[in-house]
């Protein structure tokens, strides 16, 4: 709607047309008196945004001659900016491309965005924030990458000729976790019950977390070193059987597992041991023991009256202990196979038999041809095993005037 008020204070009203268009006001002779000023004022609702040029013409007609006066100006038409909000992820990574946007509400094409980008330290006395990046924009984005760890403060201010907002966010830059690897001690497997830890590293990644699972086990114990990127889990397993170690490394930004299989077993290094038996009094017997398994192991053998600890050869995977005993009998030497983690254990048996010197026979009976002879043979010394006594039996046989030797 436009109006038009003269300096007499008569008003005369005509339609308006949306956002543009021509108004029209018709001043009737006479009704302005004898001044020599007129003054008109039109008012206008504009529903769009835009620059506008806004012309007056103004006619006389006093008869057949027509007069006109032309003028004009432009008027800016802007949409007040309510509010405006960040988007951006919370937490980006450290040298990748970061895009944060800006919603303008309502939307306005006539505005700048004045963006600050800030680091920004929480300290015990207060904050601490630093400038490191400023600029200006047409578009509601801006296109930055960080190259240091850390949180950081974006604000940014929008504007247009009649309206401002602004808005601010923190921001925090990180690295990713990557490299991650699990070790269990220098083995997979393990005894029953034995304790063991299991060691988690990471190569790269900022204020890593770990999780583990390391299923049928127990954990007894977790701890974390934040400054080396590491974690280690000390281990318990109850049962035999394979268990599944599952640790799990993650920061705000990113997460990666790694995983190892754990043999719980019996006879945890596959150990067994033979004997070179039986041997007499006084004669070395050698045990050799053989581990399959296992690394840094140190064997034991126990031979009842003594003992001998060597180190496995790793090349062999095999070592051998040689022990003398004085005295006959049957011996159960114990062989034990242990490192820092796990214990395995076997036994063997060395029968040492007395050393015998001289056999004496002699005839219980009398020789008679077709009869049982009787003979004891007489050891010096006492046997504590079953020995069998083979007698040669020989005697000459006189056929025709030839002797035959009879055996």
């Amino acid at each position: 709607m436009a109006s038009a008020i003269n300096n007499t204070g008569v008003r005369a009203d005509c339609d308006s047309h949306g956002g543009g268009g021509e108004e029209v006001v018709t001043i009737v002779h006479g009704n302005y008196g004898l001044t020599c000023e007129l003054h008109v004022e039109i008012s206008h609702i504009y529903t769009i945004e835009g620059d506008f040029n806004i012309s007056v013409t103004a006619f006389t007609a006093r008869s057949e001659e027509i007069t006109s006066v032309k003028s004009w100006t432009m008027l800016n038409v802007r949409t007040a900016i309510d509010d405006v909000s960040l988007l951006v992820e919370s937490v980006v990574a450290v040298r990748h491309n970061v895009t944060v946007s800006a919603s303008v509400s309502p939307r306005s094409q006539f505005v700048k965005y004045y963006w600050t980008v800030s680091s920004f330290d929480f300290m015990h006395s207060g904050v601490n924030s630093s400038l490191i990046l400023s600029a200006v924009t047409d578009i509601p984005e801006l296109w930055l990458v960080l190259t240091g760890v850390g949180d950081y403060l974006i604000e940014v201010t929008v504007t247009n000729e009649i309206s401002e907002a602004n808005d601010s966010v923190i921001m925090a830059a990180v690295v990713p976790v990557s490299g991650l690897s699990l070790s269990c001690d220098s083995d997979k497997s393990f005894a029953t019950n034995a304790t063991f830890e299991c060691l988690a590293t990471v190569e790269e990644g900022t204020d890593v977390r770990f999780a583990w699972n390391v299923g049928g086990g127990v954990l007894a114990h977790i701890t974390t070193s934040t400054s080396n990127s590491t974690s280690t889990a000390t281990v318990t397993n109850p049962a035999i059987g394979w268990y599944n170690t599952t640790v799990t490394a993650s920061n705000h930004l990113s997460a990666t597992s790694a995983w190892t299989m754990v043999n719980i077993a019996e006879n945890v290094f596959r150990l067994s041991a033979l004997a070179t038996e039986p041997v007499l009094v006084g004669q070395p017997v050698s045990i050799t023991a053989c581990c399959a398994l296992g690394s840094n192991l140190m064997l034991e053998f126990d031979f009842g009256s003594g003992n001998h600890q060597l180190v496995l050869d790793q090349k062999s995977r095999a070592v051998t202990a040689v022990h003398v005993y004085r005295l006959p009998g049957i011996y159960v030497v114990t062989v034990s196979a242990q490192n820092n983690v796990s214990m395995a254990v076997t036994r063997v048996t060395v029968r040492v038999l007395e050393n015998v010197a001289d056999v004496g026979l002699k005839t219980i009976s009398a020789l008679v041809a077709g009869r049982h002879s009787v003979f004891m043979a007489a050891f010096n010394g006492n046997l504590l095993h079953l020995i069998y006594v083979c007698l040669k039996i020989s005697y000459f046989l006189s056929v025709n005037g030839l002797m035959l030797l009879v055996e």
